[in-house]
């Protein structure tokens, strides 16, 4: 059951490139993951398309599918993904926390 409270958000730009993936039923996995990957202190921010694992919390946001590692949640809290095609593509932005 997806979870109602988003921990992480997408911007227009990022909605508008992934729901017609969602909506025609061409994305190559049924979720987006978000998470990090080799640690948290020096790992970097993981995107990509994935199943969904024992470990995983699962969330709806704007009609994208989306898989969070609970081990990874605090991690990627607040975590904006947006996309510009001079950036090659998708993008993950961390705000600063005070």
């Amino acid at each position: 059951m997806a979870n109602t409270e988003a921990p992480v958000r997408f911007t227009e730009s990022a909605k508008a490139n992934l729901l017609p993936l969602v909506h025609e039923g061409k994305m190559p996995e049924p979720f987006i993951r978000v998470g990090m990957k080799g640690g948290t202190c020096g790992g970097t921010y993981v995107l990509g398309f994935d199943s969904k694992t024992e470990f995983d919390e699962e969330y709806v946001i704007d009609e994208i599918p989306l898989l969070i590692d609970r081990r990874q949640l605090l991690f990627v809290l607040g975590t904006e993904i947006d996309f510009e095609a001079r950036a090659n593509g998708f993008y993950l932005h961390k705000p600063a926390t005070l």
